[in-house]
């Protein structure tokens, strides 16, 4: 079955049921200082060629940046990572001042990618006190690739008013989770996907995850 339509009371039952049949057991992590957060639809694009900086996706020709646009992402008042760096953060950290943003990885909005602790990363704490800046990151550098579904199904269900807690937003994450795990397939790309909303690092079949039907709502 290559998709499902189903009516919006049905869905996050569905989406509950279907994730909760393909976990695995407990997978932890080691060695992975770092994390890196991105959207649902701009994970796949991780899983195949690494965390890249600005410049460096328009030098693959992944996206294309005019020369313009870059220098003023640039302006490190505003973009903290420019064109040449990636933004990662730290949790755990024990020297922030009391009055300081710290940047949470956990949103269960995002995607969040593990990454080793071994890179070169640099302390830029301009926006948040737990923030490093890193040139370009290959794929062999990246530990995990962590979601929070469960999370925002319940922060939905307890009706929560954001834009990623819509039912159309929940969706449209269950379909790229999808992708996500046809691209580690394709590429064989040796990397855990996990569901992390309850930490208790819950490992996903990436099989099974790959064979999911698409979801859409029925109108």
């Amino acid at each position: 079955m290559d998709t499902v339509m189903l009516e919006e009371r049905y869905i996050l039952e569905y989406i509950k049921d279907i994730l909760s049949d393909v976990k695995l057991s407990s997978f932890i992590i080691s060695n992975a200082k770092y994390h890196h957060n991105t959207s649902y639809s701009d994970a796949p694009l991780i899983c195949r060629y690494g965390i890249l900086s600005l410049r460096d996706l328009k030098k693959l020709g992944i996206k294309n940046y005019t020369e313009d646009f870059l220098q003023r992402m640039d302006d490190i008042e505003s973009h903290i990572n420019g064109s040449d760096a990636v933004s990662l953060s730290v949790v755990g950290l024990q020297d922030l001042y009391h009055d300081e943003f710290e940047y949470d990885p956990f949103s269960p909005g995002k995607v969040d990618f593990l990454v080793s602790s071994e890179i070169k990363a640099s302390r830029h704490a301009i926006h948040y006190g737990n923030e490093f800046l890193s040139k370009s990151i290959s794929v062999d550098k990246l530990k995990a690739i962590d979601i929070r579904l469960f999370t925002l199904i319940e922060l939905l269900e307890n009706k929560y008013s954001s834009n990623n807690y819509s039912i159309e937003s929940i969706i449209e994450k269950y379909n790229y989770l999808k992708n996500i795990a046809l691209t580690i397939k394709q590429i064989k790309l040796d990397i855990p996907l996990r569901e992390m909303s309850y930490q208790d690092n819950t490992l996903l079949d990436i099989d099974r995850v790959s064979s999911f039907p698409r979801l859409i709502l029925k109108r």
